[in-house]
């Protein structure tokens, strides 16, 4: 694979960690995800007419940002992982899970393109089954633009993988 050549599907590995954790091959998933999507973070602003002909520009925050897989559940040790990141281990709607650091890398073994997402919370997951078709579903995290401190939450990189990147 050369410089230039198309980002394939086959080339990602997609992680998904506590925050409190350095990313392994442990968080891996693997086979499971047959989609991904990103929407929201826009910057969003009006202008404001002001007497004597000009304008004044209110900037307002940007929006969630909201992140999606669409997966299809097998029988294992992890068959309840998607659950889980919803309604934590309890997988009980009283249950409450923490949130995560998500990445999502495609490699073709040198050159890389990472999207990485910190403090991300699992807001739902939606399993759907046909009679002619596989137990499938989609989860759905949602995180901020920025943490507490001002910090960036999302940021796409291409100089390492992920278990070498940093938030600082």
């Amino acid at each position: 694979m050369a410089s230039g050549d198309a980002i394939l599907p086959e080339e990602a590995t997609i992680y998904i960690c506590p925050t409190t954790s350095t990313v392994t091959s442990s968080y891996a998933v693997q086979a499971e995800v047959t989609n991904f999507g990103q929407n929201g973070g826009e910057e969003d602003f009006e202008s404001r007419k002001v007497f004597g002909g000009g304008n004044i520009d209110l900037f307002k925050p940007r929006e969630q940002l909201e992140v999606s897989f669409d997966v299809i559940l097998r029988y294992g040790t992890d068959v309840t992982k998607w659950d889980a990141y919803v309604w934590g281990d309890t997988l009980e709607s009283d249950g409450d899970a923490g949130q995560k650091d998500m990445y999502i890398e495609f490699s073709d073994g040198t050159l890389y393109y990472t999207r990485c997402y910190r403090n991300a919370k699992g807001i739902s997951f939606e399993p759907d089954v046909a009679a002619d078709d596989l137990v499938s579903g989609t989860v759905t995290f949602k995180l901020s633009p920025t943490d507490s401190d001002g910090d960036a939450n999302f940021k796409v990189t291409t100089s390492s993988a992920a278990d070498s990147d940093t938030w600082t």
